[in-house]
């Protein structure tokens, strides 16, 4: 049964930002090579009289082990026991020792053990490795090779939640979370790489100043009543315009 409304605009506005919600989706899923069988059947799964949950567990798995991979990251690039007089992230052995692999992902305080942060940086261009086989930061953001669609359904279920809780009955008067954009419809592309390096230098500024603000908070010990998840992210998006349809004059 569907629902009457009493503006007609607010259901066609949000009837076709539902399409284009959707379509974006399922372009993003093509272009990265998930099948139309798949996808077709994910939507059945929802859809269908018993709606069985989704088996998400590995992904969910990889997912948290992703994440905290940043948090290593960040322990590695600002740790003054994992620096060097330079201020650089020194080589890390994976054996043990105060510059190793192990010692890193316990000073981190994360979940995963350094048997797996030493698979997954063998697997991530961020991180290289010197002739002895000791690893190299190369960057400071986490990276695997495609990894592409987890990436986006892990920032793209967190944005939606956070939509979801800044427009339902706010009763406790809880903090609403920061969701704003700034946005110039026609823009010289070919002139905004200095822009954009600028945004970077900031983005990743601020990330480092609010993190260690993040981990002062994180609770040791199993998780209670109140125990939950936070997180910063910082998006900046460029899109090619379509050129606009020129009008021809009717022949007569």
């Amino acid at each position: 049964m569907t629902r009457n409304s009493d503006n007609p605009f607010e259901d066609i506005v949000n009837r076709q930002g539902a399409n284009a919600l959707i379509a974006a989706t399922i372009a993003f899923l093509r272009t990265n090579n998930i099948s139309k069988e798949l996808i077709h059947s994910s939507i059945r799964e929802h859809y269908g009289p018993r709606k069985p949950k989704p088996s998400t567990r590995q992904y969910r798995r990889l997912a948290r082990a992703y994440e905290e991979m940043g948090i290593v990251m960040s322990t590695w690039f600002s740790s003054p026991k994992f620096l060097d007089k330079e201020c650089h992230p020194v080589p890390l052995s994976v054996g043990s020792g105060p510059h190793s692999v192990l010692h890193l992902v316990r000073a981190s305080r994360v979940s995963i053990s350094a048997t797996i942060a030493i698979d997954l940086m063998r697997r991530s261009p961020s991180i290289g490795v010197d002739a002895i086989g000791s690893f190299l930061a190369l960057r400071r953001e986490f990276v695997l090779p495609d990894f592409t669609v987890p990436r986006a359904a892990l920032v793209i279920e967190r944005y939606l939640d956070t939509l979801h809780r800044n427009s339902a009955p706010n009763n406790k008067k809880a903090v609403l979370l920061l969701e704003r954009n700034c946005h110039v419809p026609e823009v010289n592309m070919t002139a905004i790489a200095p822009i954009l390096r600028d945004i970077k230098k900031r983005g990743s500024a601020y990330i480092d100043s609010v993190n260690g603000d993040i981990e002062g908070l994180r609770q040791k010990g199993l998780r209670g009543k109140e125990s939950g998840e936070m997180s910063v992210h910082i998006f900046a998006w460029t899109r090619l315009s379509k050129p606009r349809k020129t009008r021809t004059s009717a022949k007569l």
